[in-house]
C-alpha cells in the first residue's frame, strides 16, 4: 500500500542518514605512495595499513583509508609489466629489447611516467577529494607530494615517511616538478593543524640527513 511504501522509504532515508552521519564522524586518511609503487596495495606498508584499519575495531571507528593506485606511474613499472608478459609471450620480450635500445621511444615514455606534481596534486584534490578534514599520509615521493599539496590547500594534517626536499640528483625526481620552486614551509604550517615526520637511518634511497631536514 501507499502507506507501507511511505514508511519503508522513511526507514531507508533514516538508515542512509545514519550511515552518512557515521562517515562524517570518521577522519579520512589518504595515502600518497612512493614513485612506482604499484599495485599500491602490494607495496611497502600500504596494504598492511589498510588491513590494520579494517580489522582493528578502535581504528575502524575513527578512520577511513583511501588507498588507490596513482596515475602517471614510474617508467620502470612499464618495463616490469612487459617483463612479466615475456614469460608467456616472446613478442613482449622483443618489445622490451626494442624499448631499451630505441632511445627516442624511451625518452617519450620517460616524459609521461614521472609521478608528476601536475598530475598527482589534482588527483588528490579532485579524485580523492582531500579537504580540510583529511589527513594525508605520504611515503617517499608521496611525502613530497603531501608537503606540496599542503602548500596550496588546507588539510587536517600530514604524516610523511622518508621525505626529501630536493631531487637527490635523480633525473626522474627532477622531472617530477616538485622541486621547481622553493619550499614555503610557513604556508604548510598555516594549512595544517599538525605535521608528523618519520625518518629511517637505514634508508638506502634517501639519506637520513635529508629526511631530518625535510
Amino acid at each position: 500500500s501507499a502507506g507501507a511504501n511511505t514508511i519503508a522509504a522513511a526507514r531507508h532515508q533514516i538508515s542512509s542518514n545514519n550511515i552518512n552521519d557515521e562517515m562524517k564522524k570518521k577522519i579520512k586518511l589518504i595515502l600518497l605512495p612512493g614513485m612506482g609503487c604499484v599495485p599500491v596495495k602490494e607495496s611497502n606498508f600500504y596494504g598492511w595499513l589498510e588491513t590494520k584499519i579494517r580489522t582493528d575495531a578502535h581504528l575502524r571507528e575513527k578512520f577511513t583509508l583511501d588507498l588507490r593506485d596513482f596515475p602517471d606511474p614510474h617508467l620502470w613499472y612499464f618495463f616490469e609489466l612487459l617483463s612479466i608478459l615475456s614469460f608467456f609471450d616472446d613478442d613482449a620480450l622483443n618489445m622490451i629489447r626494442e624499448c631499451v635500445f630505441e632511445a627516442a621511444f624511451a625518452d617519450l615514455l620517460f616524459q609521461f611516467h614521472n609521478s608528476r606534481q601536475s598530475i598527482w596534486l589534482p588527483f588528490v584534490r579532485d579524485e580523492l577529494a582531500a579537504d580540510e578534514y583529511s589527513i594525508l599520509i605520504g611515503h617517499s615521493s608521496g611525502a613530497v607530494a603531501c608537503a606540496r599539496y599542503a602548500e596550496k590547500y588546507k588539510v587536517k594534517g600530514i604524516c610523511v615517511c622518508a621525505g626529501y626536499d630536493d631531487d637527490l640528483g635523480d633525473a626522474t625526481e627532477r622531472a617530477s616538478g616538485y622541486f621547481d620552486t622553493p619550499w614555503d614551509y610557513r604556508k604548510i604550517q598555516e594549512n595544517t593543524q599538525f605535521r608528523v615526520c618519520f625518518a629511517g637511518a637505514r634508508d638506502h634511497l634517501v639519506p637520513i640527513g635529508v629526511q631530518r631536514r625535510f
